[in-house]
């Protein structure tokens, strides 16, 4: 074989490998795309929703004078990869880029974060709305819902979707009132109105400087009330996410 035939061998090899990998790179950011990151130090483990009617009580010459609201609590688990060989620390989790895709037709939405660690009075002084802002927990020794802080190992985001204002009920009728579904249906309120379906931007950094991100999209309430005050729902299936590094 002459030296130009080896010279042309030598081009089409090369040209042939080149031809390989861009075809394999080709394929795996179409699989990335597709799967994203599959060894994470750190997983979504469950969201927990808790959709509750409440009632703020109002003076008047009236027996009952019942301001109306939808409240929608919403924690994120976040928990350590047990396979992940590497050890790993929570900088912060970040909720941001909250789009509202479906909206509520009745009510005043806001995204409220916790003033208190009491689960029962957390969200009892928070004003600020964040719906247009980001939220951001920061790793430390443990959950702190008041500072926004969580667990550098793992731990729970906490938020809220608070609809008030979506009706009134006024009577002298009656010895007791409930406060639960049946209210609704009081003061003439649709439920079907107080639906709403929003997404946002969920980030994971860690110590290393490392971003996964994925995008989260919740429907609240979780389910009709009916007679309930309190209805709830627990999401453990998140194969249709796909985390991204950033």
């Amino acid at each position: 074989m002459n030296e130009e035939k080896k010279k042309i061998l030598k081009r089409v090899g090369f040209a042939g490998f080149i031809l390989v990998m861009i075809i394999i790179s080709i394929f795996l950011m179409i699989k990335y795309e597709a799967e994203g990151e599959k060894n994470m130090p750190f997983e979504l483990s469950k969201i927990i929703i808790q959709s509750s009617v409440d009632a703020e009580n109002r003076k008047s010459e009236y027996r009952w004078d019942v301001n109306l609201e939808q409240n929608n609590d919403i924690y994120i688990y976040i928990e350590e990869n047990e396979n992940y060989k590497k050890d790993e620390e929570i900088k912060s989790v970040k909720l941001d880029n909250i789009k509202i895709l479906d909206e509520n037709k009745v009510g005043e939405l806001k995204i409220l974060i916790p003033t208190s660690n009491d689960i029962k009075t957390a969200y009892a002084n928070s004003k600020e709305d964040y719906k247009e802002k980001e939220i951001e927990y920061t790793g430390n020794s443990i959950d702190n819902m008041q500072k926004q802080e969580i667990c550098k190992k793992g731990g729970v985001v906490a938020f809220r979707i608070s609809n008030s204002n979506i009706g009134e009920f006024v009577s002298n009728e009656g010895n007791e009132l409930s406060y639960d579904g049946t209210l609704l249906e009081k003061a003439n309120i649709n439920e079907e109105d107080l639906k709403i379906k929003l997404e946002m931007d969920l980030c994971i950094e860690t110590i290393s400087s490392k971003k996964y991100n994925t995008t989260i999209e919740l429907e609240v309430p979780v389910e009709k009330f009916g007679e309930s005050g309190i209805v709830s729902k627990t999401i453990t299936d998140f194969s249709d996410l796909v985390f991204k590094r950033e």
